[in-house]
C-alpha cells in the first residue's frame, strides 16, 4: 500500500475492523416446518426472521440458522461440542436440560390432536384412538401420547413432516394426527377449505414455549440474548413479522 494517503490507509483498516467484528453464531433447528422454516434455501421462516432480527440488534454478533438432525445434536450436546446454539425448543424435550443454559421464550406453541369434522373415525380425542391410525413424525416422541401408544391398540404411520401427514388425514388416508398449533395456523391460511374438514380435539395435547438452548460453553451470550427476548411481545417488527405467516 506504499504511496497510499494517510486518510485512505485509516479508512481501509475501519472497513477491516468492520467487517470482522461481527462473529458468526450458529443458530441449530432439527425441526424443518412452517412457519419456523418456509424455505431453507431461501432463508424464509420466523427463524430465519428472528436470526436477523438478532443481528439486527446485536451487531457485534451475526446470527446464522443451520439444520441439523436430532441424532447428531444430541451427540454433539453430549459432548459439549455444539459450536452454537439451539433454536426454537423447550426443556420438556432434553432429557440433560438441566446441563445447559436456556434463554427467555420466544413464542409459545402447542401440540394439537386432529381428526375430520365428519364422516368415518371423525371427532376423534385421545380416549378413542384405539384402533385408528395416527400419523405422527418419524423419530419424534409425543409423551402426551405415550400411554396410548404403548398400548398397542394404536396404528402409527409416520411421515417425513406435519404437512404430509395433514395432507393425508384430509384424503382419508389417516385417521388422526398431531400438528402444532402454529403449524396448523399457517397451512389453513393458505388452505382455509380445510377449516370445515378438521376438528381439533380439547384439551391440547401439550403447550410449550419456545426457546433457545444455550450450551454453558455459549453462555456468555444469554444476557445479551435475554435482553432482546424480552421486548419481543411489545415489539412491533417481530409482531408484524409473526403476522406474516398466520
Amino acid at each position: 500500500m506504499k504511496g497510499l494517503r494517510p486518510w485512505l490507509l485509516m479508512a481501509l483498516a475501519l472497513l477491516c475492523a468492520g467487517a470482522s467484528a461481527s462473529e458468526p453464531v450458529f443458530l441449530f433447528s432439527y425441526q424443518q416446518k412452517p412457519p419456523y422454516v418456509v424455505d431453507e434455501a431461501r432463508g424464509e421462516g420466523l427463524y430465519f426472521d428472528l436470526a436477523r432480527l438478532l443481528s439486527q440488534r446485536l451487531p457485534e454478533h451475526e446470527f446464522v440458522v443451520r439444520q441439523i438432525p436430532r441424532k447428531r445434536l444430541d451427540y454433539l450436546l453430549a459432548k459439549d461440542e455444539l459450536p452454537g446454539l439451539v433454536l426454537g425448543v423447550s426443556p420438556q424435550w432434553f432429557a440433560d436440560a438441566q446441563r445447559h443454559r436456556w434463554s427467555l421464550p420466544f413464542i409459545e406453541d402447542a401440540n394439537l390432536l386432529l381428526s375430520r369434522r365428519s364422516g368415518p373415525a371423525s371427532r376423534l380425542s385421545v380416549a378413542t384412538l384405539d384402533g385408528h391410525r395416527l400419523g405422527l413424525i418419524s423419530g419424534h416422541h409425543y409423551p402426551a401420547l405415550q400411554a396410548t401408544l404403548h398400548r398397542g391398540r394404536v396404528q402409527r404411520e409416520d411421515a417425513a413432516s406435519e404437512g404430509a401427514n395433514l395432507e393425508r388425514l384430509v384424503r382419508g388416508w389417516l385417521d388422526a394426527t398431531v400438528v402444532g398449533e402454529k403449524t396448523l395456523e399457517f397451512y389453513l391460511a393458505r388452505q382455509p377449505a380445510w377449516r370445515e374438514q378438521l376438528f381439533v380435539a380439547e384439551p391440547v395435547l401439550s403447550s410449550y414455549q419456545r426457546q433457545l438452548l444455550v450450551p454453558q460453553r455459549h453462555a456468555a451470550l444469554l444476557p445479551a440474548l435475554d435482553a432482546v427476548l424480552v421486548g419481543l411481545p411489545e415489539d412491533a417488527e417481530w409482531q408484524g413479522l409473526l403476522a406474516r405467516y398466520r
